[in-house]
């Protein structure tokens, strides 16, 4: 796991450099500085509403309003795009508002999500909490209770989280193999462990706060940007 992340950090310095360059967008040398500083802004934040990502852009180019916003993004992407990169727009349906984010494809899948959350004492990946933050996006998607259009979880229910082998047992062997050590992982999390857990994840936007219902978590707009693929996925 740590090679690969260190390859895409790589690869995404690669990115950020090769957007600088080429292009139809403001173009010259200004255009390429223009790329490469908005690029670089969103890379530091991961993600953010798309008013304040115009805003920016505004900020960057000098531009006096932002007609020209979605011209200069298809030119970003169209060189972020040989490395597999590329800035996603996502209206979240917790607000109804679009959302901007740095987005790697080749990782769009939970269980590759959580190795920004890395053990304190020897800072490797903590595979407890990927398998964590898994069970919480399973049960939000498969939730039957939903408020616009989201499932969610009760904070108890959040931190209580509890996944059965026995649900694997009609599967491929592989499969509830899967199910077994991710249940063995989640339940190696204190339930304080768990609240920090659930915090943090909702400051980094992978998961929010109903704003209907006090006390719930639903899927966050950083989910809804990383996780499409593999969030239909699991839909259907």
């Amino acid at each position: 796991m740590p090679p690969k992340r260190k390859t895409a950090a790589g690869a995404a310095a690669a990115a950020a450099a090769a957007a600088g360059g080429g292009g139809r967008a403001a173009g010259g040398a200004d255009g390429l500085v223009y790329r490469h500083c908005f690029l670089q802004a969103i890379m530091g934040r991961q993600y953010l509403k798309e008013s304040d990502a115009k805003e920016l852009y505004r900020q960057i180019t000098g531009a006096a309003h932002d007609g020209n916003y979605l011209h200069f993004m298809a030119d970003i992407n169209q060189q972020l795009n040989f490395a597999q990169f590329e800035l996603r727009r996502v209206k979240y349906p917790g607000d109804g508002e679009w959302y901007l984010g740095f987005v790697n494809r080749e990782g769009d899948e939970p269980s590759k999500r959580a190795t920004k959350y890395r053990g304190a004492k020897d800072g490797k990946p903590d595979t407890r909490i990927t398998a964590y933050f898994r069970a919480l996006l399973d049960q939000m998607v498969a939730s039957s209770a939903a408020d616009q259009g989201l499932g969610y979880l009760t904070s108890q229910q959040a931190l209580y989280i509890q996944i059965s082998p026995d649900a694997a047992t009609q599967a491929e062997e592989e499969e509830a193999a899967a199910v077994r050590q991710q249940a063995d992982e989640v339940r190696k999390l204190s339930m304080k462990e768990r609240e920090t857990v659930l915090a943090q994840l909702a400051t980094d936007g992978w998961l929010a706060h109903m704003p209907s219902r006090a006390g719930c978590y639903t899927l966050g707009p950083r989910s809804f940007l990383e996780l499409a693929q593999a969030l239909e996925g699991m839909v259907h």
